[in-house]
C-alpha cells in the first residue's frame, strides 16, 4: 500500500514539473521558430504535390517515394533535430539562465523525478510539433481520386510515427543531458547533430553505429541518398536491435541527466 501510493505520488510529480515545463517551452519564442520550420515542411509537401499532379520530371514517381524523401531529409534530419535541440538544452540550462532553477529545486520533489517530468514534456511537445506536420503531409501527397494508395500506405505512416518518436526519445534525451552538463550546450547539439552524425554517419566500420541517426536509418521503411550511402559503407543494425538500441540510449541519457542535475553544483549568475 505505502509503495502504491509512493508511485502516484511520482507520477503526480512527473506531471506537475510536466505540465509546468510544458505551458513555459510552448509560450517560448521557439515555438513561433519550429512552427515556422513545419510550414517549410508543409511547403515542401505541396511543391512535391505539384510535381506528381503535373508530371514535372521525367520519370513518373509514386506518392510513396515523394513522401519517403521527405521524411527522410525534411522530417527527421530537419525538424526532429531542430525541435528536440532547442527544446531539449533548454530544459535545465534556461532555468539556470533565468535563475528560477533554486525555486525548482526548493520544491519538496526528488531532482531526478525533475529531469522525468521536463523530459516528459519534451516529448508532449515534440510530438505536438512534428507529427501534425507528417499527417497533414502525408493528406496533402495522398490525397486524390484513387485512393487505393492513401490506404495501402497507412502501415507506412503509422511505422514512421513510430520511427518519429524513437527519433525524439533518443535526440531529446540526449540533447537535455547536454543541457543539464554543459553551460553552451546548444552549440554542443549543433555541431553533433550537423557535424558528427552528417560526418560519421557515412564513414564505413564501426563508427557509424556513434550515431542516433545509423540506428533510426536502419528501421526507417524509405530509402534516401545519404541512407543509401552510409549502407553501402556497412550493413543495417538488425531493425529489433536498432530499436532496442534507441531505447537503451534514451534510457541511459536520461538517467545521467537525472544524476548530473543531482550532483551538479550551479551557478546562477548575477
Amino acid at each position: 500500500m505505502a509503495e502504491s501510493r509512493s508511485l502516484k505520488k511520482g507520477w503526480r510529480d512527473v506531471r506537475t514539473i510536466a505540465y509546468l515545463t510544458l505551458d513555459t517551452l510552448f509560450w517560448s519564442k521557439k515555438t513561433l521558430f519550429v512552427m515556422l520550420l513545419s510550414v517549410v515542411v508543409l511547403g515542401l509537401a505541396i511543391v512535391g504535390r505539384v510535381v506528381l499532379t503535373f508530371n514535372l520530371v521525367p520519370t513518373a514517381l509514386p506518392s510513396s517515394q515523394v513522401f519517403g524523401t521527405l521524411m527522410a531529409t525534411a522530417v527527421i534530419r530537419f525538424l526532429v533535430l531542430f525541435v528536440t535541440l532547442f527544446y531539449g538544452t533548454a530544459l535545465i540550462s534556461e532555468e539556470v539562465e533565468g535563475k528560477t532553477l533554486t525555486y525548482l529545486f526548493m520544491r519538496p520533489i526528488p531532482k531526478p523525478t525533475i529531469m522525468l517530468g521536463k523530459f516528459l514534456a519534451l516529448t508532449w511537445i515534440g510530438s505536438i510539433m512534428v507529427l501534425p506536420t507528417v499527417i497533414l503531409s502525408y493528406l496533402i501527397l495522398y490525397l486524390r481520386s484513387d485512393m487505393n494508395p492513401f490506404f495501402q500506405d497507412l502501415g507506412l505512416l503509422g511505422r514512421d510515427i513510430g520511427i518519429i518518436l524513437l527519433a525524439l526519445l533518443a535526440y531529446g534525451s540526449f540533447f537535455g543531458l547536454l543541457g543539464a552538463w554543459l553551460k553552451h550546450s546548444i552549440l554542443v547539439g549543433l555541431a553533433y547533430a550537423f557535424g558528427w552524425e552528417g560526418f560519421v554517419a557515412v564513414l564505413p566500420g564501426f563508427t557509424r553505429k556513434l550515431t542516433i541517426t545509423h540506428y533510426v536509418q536502419s528501421i526507417f521503411p524509405h530509402q534516401d541518398t545519404l541512407g543509401a550511402l552510409s549502407m553501402l559503407m556497412g550493413e543495417r543494425t538488425d531493425p529489433v536491435e536498432a530499436i532496442v538500441t534507441l531505447v537503451l540510449l534514451t534510457t541511459f541519457f536520461l538517467a545521467t541527466a537525472s544524476l548530473i542535475l543531482r550532483e551538479k553544483e550551479y551557478v546562477l549568475e548575477q
